[in-house]
């Protein structure tokens, strides 16, 4: 489940779930002069951090990590930058220095719901309330957020709220069918016998 994300730009993993990007453009260049790309080297927030993105989906987390570090040398409060640098940590098995990269990425924008979503999952086993806050917070601004909807379904399941777990795998499946089977059996809609 990590980097399905309940809405947002996956920057790193390359999919969007909503219109929540970047805001800066790069720069255009100018048309009179065909500057060589191989020597031209990023320069803006921005242009950094869609070569941090290519690094990272080509493999080469160390020199994305570097260039989202570059960023925020730039753009302290880049929640792009933040997100990814905790994206890539998170996908090392660095749970604790994910958590501080997407509190920082929160912390620019508290309603960036791929810091909160990802954040979610890593505290899932020891700090479950934490987790289900950050699922609630999801959902109840984005009703079309449906894995957080799944992920909420079973961090009720865990606590026995069964009335709570069918209506938030409802949910999910309604925000997307392709779901159901994620969705545990006994919350499965059952099948009228024939």
């Amino acid at each position: 489940m990590f980097g399905s994300l309940a809405c947002g730009a996956v920057l790193l993993a390359g999919t969007a779930a909503c219109s929540d990007g970047p805001k800066e453009r790069p720069a255009a260049s100018n048309p009179s002069k065909a500057p060589d790309k191989q020597s031209q080297a990023p320069q803006t927030p921005a242009e950094l951090l869609q070569q941090g993105v290519q690094q990272g989906q080509a493999g080469q987390a160390d020199e994305a990590k570097k260039t989202f570090e570059k960023v925020l040398s730039l753009q302290a409060d880049n929640k792009f930058a933040w997100f990814n640098l905790g994206y890539l940590a998170q996908s090392r098995g660095l749970g604790s220095e994910a958590v501080t990269n997407y509190d920082k990425a929160l912390e620019i924008d508290g309603s960036y719901r791929p810091a909160m979503f990802n954040k979610a999952l890593l505290l899932e086993a020891e700090k479950p309330d934490e987790a289900l806050a950050l699922y609630r917070k999801i959902v109840d601004a984005d009703k079309a957020a449906s894995t957080a909807y799944l992920r909420l379904g079973v961090m009720l399941d865990r606590r026995e709220d069964q009335k709570g777990a069918r209506a938030a795998f409802t949910s999910a499946v309604a925000a997307d069918g392709s779901l159901a089977s994620a969705v545990p059996a006994k919350y499965r809609p059952r099948k009228p016998a024939r």
